[in-house]
């Protein structure tokens, strides 16, 4: 008799109503193998970054490293930073959300260098989100071959061409994590469980990428009621009899997760209040920037016509109202398992036994790759979260989890024929060939489709060998003064320890948007800046200019400081090495600096320095026979205090 594709329950009675369904158990030898096979991966996948390289592309440096290096700086000093004093005129750091303050695995920034506590919270990571799926697929009964297939395809298919984007797999490790605790609260409901299951979900959001996070939690609210009413098999009767009040704990411990992330989540709802996501429009910041063009669908069974390293095609498509690219868009689960997923349908069509889990799964998958296309926005940019996120493509990922799934189910069912189980040899063979060739196809498209580059040595450890980053060093320790830098490679100064204007922040506050308030455009980058263009830069207290070609010193109001090379860290930022280049540093004449006297400069009997400045203090000592009112070219955000002399003082905010 020839059976379909069905998940295995062979460690437990699957009839409905079965009063003696005994737990999935997970021996510490199948936890152990499948740490070593996750582990094994992750050594195919990243030896570059085990081996001690970094990562150069995408957002690494203009975003994510500029927040960890801060992080790593002001915890190996002691201090908890809520205040990020080097991007832009400062933004609060909690509120931001992504440098992920109170993420348990970023305690490795306050024990290791930046570089190495980066690598290890990324590869970690990895080989956690491997074995939650090889979890995952255990609970629903799959075994241990099958779930490594499962962890294999979702791991290794979504994640490595997102390695730019940090959020992609600290988010998403939690995803099988959540369901594999729910599975098993549904089997067999404890309070632990439940626990378990708040903790996970918190934690996902102390990482502060919460789109991930409410993708889990839409997962979820669909997962587990339709297990409860719809997908009953392999539930024992006593779940199915209280299925209410089973629903309404996990209502419940939904809401302890958040109260568990509050310490994150308020301070970001506080700061998304302010902040240009309010008011804001435009490509950029359309709900459907970053979705999957349907066109693009066929990347699964078709890569040769859309993947080729270096080239974006899915950017090339029309890709309709928004814009998107091939990293937000990317969705492959490797030839391999195309094939693999096409023989378990075949195996369906002429036995006809449908688990009613692997359906769920498939429904869940289908409706997660319609969303991506944005074609409901119209509707669902109305809703809470689908309308506030960007990124219809990520989604996507329960896509990969599905496939995952079935293709775990497929290759049980497949291993299961007759044929193989009497010639174990043959089925061995089977696994030799489709592994290797599943992980080979997963690691060329992931190569191929991210826009990361490997670096022998991280970009972050050139900075010492840096001289523009050197003469920053010696004209602050000269000079007692914060630099504050403008330039064209947003953020990315900030590694030289100075801050740096223009700003590229993914929730910023309002100020950094508003027309009346930033520089006049467009930003004088390769052109003579205007006079109020200098003007605005004197008065937000820019002190120094960076560029990459000669400027007109007299239209600047500059006065040039230090032509060099910078071939170990600028170079490499701008160009990746390939090309010279000269940089440029200017000293700004007539900027206010850090602080300044409002209605002029120092006069006789009456002056101000700062003295001590750090994440959440600035101090300065002030003198003055006449008084007078002192301007910090700081952003006036709510939580600031003023004191003079020991008495807290109302502070005003200067706009101009």
């Amino acid at each position: 008799m020839t059976d379909s594709p069905t998940i295995d329950s062979t460690e437990r009675p699957t009839t409905v109503g079965s009063a003696d369904l005994v737990p999935v158990v997970v021996s510490w030898r199948s936890w152990l193998v499948a740490a070593l096979v996750g582990l094994g991966l992750s050594l195919i996948f990243w030896w570059p970054l085990y081996s001690g390289g970094g990562l150069l592309g995408g957002d690494i440096y203009t975003y994510f490293f500029p927040q960890k290096a801060y992080l790593s700086e002001r915890l190996a000093a002691g201090e908890v930073p809520l205040w990020n004093n080097r991007v832009g005129h400062g933004y609060p750091v909690v509120g931001e959300s992504q440098t992920g303050l109170f993420y348990p695995f970023h305690l490795l920034y306050a024990v290791l260098d930046v570089s190495s506590a980066y690598n290890a919270v990324q590869l970690g990571h990895y080989l956690l989100a491997f074995l939650f799926t090889w979890r995952f697929a255990r609970q629903l009964g799959l075994g241990d071959v099958a779930g490594w297939l499962a962890g294999l395809v979702y791991v290794y298919g979504w994640f490595p061409p997102r390695i730019v984007l940090e959020w992609a797999i600290l988010g998403g490790t939690w995803l099988p994590a959540a369901l594999w605790v729910a599975e098993r609260f549904l089997l067999r409901p404890r309070c632990r469980d439940l626990a378990m299951l708040a903790v996970i979900l918190a934690v996902q959001m102390l990482a502060g990428h919460f789109h991930l996070a409410f993708i889990t939690q839409l997962v979820l609210a669909l997962h587990v009621p339709a297990r409860l009413w719809f997908a009953r098999r392999g539930l024992p009767e006593r779940s199915t009899a209280t299925r209410r009040r089973l629903l309404v704990a996990s209502g419940v411990t939904l809401g302890l997760s958040f109260g568990l992330a509050a310490v994150q989540l308020l301070p970001t709802w506080e700061l998304k209040q302010s902040s240009q996501r309010e008011n804001v429009t435009g490509r950029k910041y359309d709900p459907g920037y970053g979705h999957m063009p349907f066109g693009y669908w066929s990347q699964v069974v078709t890569p040769w016509r859309w993947y080729e390293a270096g080239t974006d095609r899915v950017s090339q498509y029309d890709a309709g109202p928004a814009n998107t690219n091939q990293v937000e868009a990317h969705l492959y689960f490797g030839l391999p398992t195309v094939g693999l997923l096409l023989v378990g349908l075949l195996g369906w069509c002429v036995g006809r036994r449908t688990d009613s889990r692997a359906v769920l799964w498939l429904v869940l998958g289908l409706l997660a790759l319609l969303y991506t296309p944005a074609w409901h926005l119209d509707v669902t940019r109305h809703l809470p979260g689908f309308g506030f996120f960007t990124g219809p493509g990520r989604y996507s990922i329960v896509t990969a989890l599905a496939a995952a799934v079935l293709a775990g189910v497929a290759w049980q069912w497949l291993m299961a024929r007759p044929l193989l189980v009497r010639r174990g040899g043959l089925g061995l063979l089977l696994a030799a060939v489709f592994f290797p060739l599943l992980t080979w196809d997963l690691w060329q498209v992931g190569r191929a489709q991210t826009y990361a580059v490997f670096l022998e040595t991280s970009l972050i450890d050139r900075v010492d060998q840096s001289p523009v980053a050197g003469r920053l060093k010696q004209i602050q320790g000269r000079d007692g003064r914060p630099v504050r830098l403008f330039c064209d490679y947003q953020n990315l100064p900030t590694l030289m320890g100075v801050a740096s204007t223009p700003v590229y922040l993914g929730l910023g506050p309002a100020e950094y948007f508003d027309e009346s308030l930033v520089m006049p455009g467009p930003l004088p980058f390769g052109v003579d800046a205007t006079p109020e263009q200098v003007g605005w830069l004197q008065r937000a207290g820019v002190t120094h200019l960076l560029s990459r070609r000669p400027l007109n010193a007299s239209a600047w109001s500059a006065r040039l400081v230090q032509t060099t090379t910078d071939g170990a860290f600028l170079q490499m930022a701008y160009e990746g090495g390939r090309e010279p280049l000269d940089f440029f540093l200017y000293e700004l004449r007539d900027s206010r600096g850090r602080l300044a006297w409002l209605d002029g400069g120092d006069e006789a009997g009456r002056s101000a320095r700062i003295t001590d400045y750090t994440a959440n203090r600035v101090t300065a000592r002030v003198e003055s026979s006449s008084g007078g009112r002192l301007v910090l070219t700081d952003l006036d955000y709510p939580g600031w205090e003023v004191h003079v002399d020991g008495r807290a003082v109302e502070p005003i905010r200067i706009e101009k």
